[in-house]
Parts: structure tokens; C-alpha cells; sequence
């Protein structure tokens, strides 16, 4: 009986450390990734930075450290200091046109508007010649 005790005691402090650890191991991966993201886009580069649990920014980075950089902000036209570990998500360039809400496009949605747009003329077209009985 001693010796299941002490086993399961065991287990349990286990798991129980290993629950505590994982979160912030993977907290300081996505940290690390999101450094050397901003890294690799370098000093000047324009980049769109989406903050965990507030909003979008857009610019051009004017200094990178360690813990942080500084970005300097297209729409608000003033430098914002973020830490990486605030980051979400990072991508190189942004949008320069905005949509109805305010918010600056994803060049990739723009690009597959346009494919929508373009392939849904073609099909118009095609079907006008297969409808035309002459």
C-alpha cells in the first residue's frame, strides 16, 4: 500500500509539473518565432502586426532589441513599441487600399477577388456564346 502511495504521488507531481512547464515553453517558442520574423523583415521593412487580444498595426520597423521593437505606424502616424510576446501574427508588407469597415485588405484576398471576378466574367461569357442560337 506504501509503495502505490508513493508511485502515485510520484505520477502525480509529474504531470503536474509538466502541465506547468508546457505554457511557457511554448509561450517563449512563439516569442522566439515571432523575433525572428521581424528579424529576417529587418530595420525599414513594412510589415502588418496582429497584438493577441487588441489590434492590427501597420508600418515600418525603425528598431529591433531583444524583448521589443519599434514600429512606426502608417494610420496613426506615430512609433509603437510592441513586445514579441504580445505578437500573434506577423506579415511582411500590408495592404494599401482599405475596405468599407476601415481595415486594410490581405494582398492575398485581393488577389483571389480578382480570380473570382475574372473567372465568373469568363463564365458569362461562355455562357452568352453557348446560349446564342444564330
Amino acid at each position: 500500500m506504501g509503495f502505490t502511495m508513493s508511485l502515485l504521488r510520484r505520477c502525480l507531481a509529474w504531470i503536474v509539473a509538466v502541465l506547468l512547464v508546457t505554457p511557457a515553453s511554448a509561450q517563449n517558442a512563439q516569442t522566439d518565432r515571432m523575433r525572428e520574423r521581424i528579424g529576417k523583415i529587418g530595420v525599414l521593412g513594412n510589415v502588418t502586426v496582429s497584438v493577441s487580444r487588441g489590434p492590427e498595426y501597420y508600418g515600418s520597423i525603425s528598431r529591433i532589441g531583444t524583448d521589443d521593437f519599434s514600429l512606426n505606424e502608417v494610420d496613426q502616424r506615430r512609433e509603437i513599441t510592441l513586445r514579441y510576446s504580445d505578437l500573434k501574427r506577423v506579415r511582411e508588407g500590408y495592404g494599401t487600399r482599405r475596405n468599407l469597415r476601415g481595415q486594410r485588405i490581405h494582398p492575398r484576398t485581393k488577389l483571389i477577388v480578382t480570380l473570382a471576378v475574372v473567372g465568373g466574367l469568363i463564365a458569362l461569357v461562355f455562357i452568352a456564346v453557348a446560349s446564342d442560337k444564330s
